[in-house]
């Protein structure tokens, strides 16, 4: 069953299956995450596009031949260790299930928390195998928005950043600017990868009227990416036009050039911690970084 945070400070849901944060509303806020189709129709052993999901240990297809993508603790149930209205832990620790796809021994820790239209989310893992590994990971938010090409990301002018479909110019080049969502509308370049330590962005929406600040702490690499306005290549969605309302602003280690190493008995966190804004109309308002 699911889990449910709700307080004076908003409600949000989260599933153990996977242990994806499924929904999140701020008191006096609209919903911030989007789902291609809602949590409790999607299968079990079927990639759940939507929500805030977690990647570990391996990002997109970069896992072991004929794996899944991103990772394994998607796929599996997570055991709920802790909840009260604010706060929630899940645990996740190898099972002969996480052995077939993952052939380690290892304890994993979600924690969420609210906060004022906040939330914040921290994924730890320890290496319980006598054997070092290599992994990656990343969290995979799908904010959504009421017109993707609309809205814009700060944060990023001046990162190194590779174009998703140009991954043969490197990181040589510098963002210049804020990234544009018109960038997934046709024509545009589409999916981008930025390079920086602990970064911070901004995703404006001036459609629904707000801000989401991001934070990640713990990541080296972030992704700005949409599926452009087709979904179908990615598995469909009940909203013919989900293309058109998401944005995903990814953060974490990612791509395997730079996986860790986790020796035995190490442990390694990433956060994400989440803040939303009214977008205020006069520009004396504006909400100073």
């Amino acid at each position: 069953a699911a889990v449910t945070l709700s307080s004076a400070f908003g409600v949000a849901r989260i599933e153990p299956y996977g242990g994806v944060v499924s929904s999140w509303r701020p008191a006096g806020g609209e919903e911030v995450f989007a789902m291609a189709k809602p949590y409790d129709s999607c299968k079990k052993g079927v990639q759940i596009h939507g929500g805030l999901p977690l990647c570990w240990p391996w990002f997109i297809n970069e896992g072991p031949k004929g794996a899944r993508i991103h990772g394994i603790t998607r796929y599996l149930d997570w055991k709920v260790s802790e909840s009260s209205p604010n706060r929630a832990v899940l645990e996740l620790d190898c099972t002969a299930q996480s052995r077939e796809l993952w052939p380690y021994a290892f304890h994993a820790e979600l924690v969420y928390e609210l906060g004022e239209q906040s939330l914040a989310v921290t994924f730890s893992v320890t290496n319980a195998d006598s054997r070092a590994f290599r992994c990656t990971e990343g969290f995979h938010p799908y904010f959504r928005v009421g017109d993707t090409w609309r809205c814009s990301v700060d944060g990023v002018d001046g990162l190194h950043y590779c174009r998703k479909a140009e991954p043969e110019f490197g990181e040589s080049r510098r963002w210049q600017g804020v990234f544009s969502g018109s960038e997934f509308a046709p024509g545009g370049k589409g999916g981008v990868v930025f390079s920086g330590t602990n970064l911070c962005h901004r995703l404006t929406d001036p459609v629904l009227g707000r801000t989401i600040d991001i934070r990640y702490t713990g990541s080296v690499k972030s992704l700005i990416w949409n599926s452009g306005a087709d979904f179908a290549p990615f598995g469909g969605s009940d909203d013919p036009g989900f293309g058109r309302r998401f944005i995903c602003v990814e953060g974490g280690t990612a791509y395997r050039d730079r996986a860790y190493l986790l020796e035995p008995g190490a442990k390694h966190t990433l956060k994400i911690e989440l803040q939303c804004r009214r977008l205020f109309v006069n520009p004396s308002e504006n909400i100073s970084r």
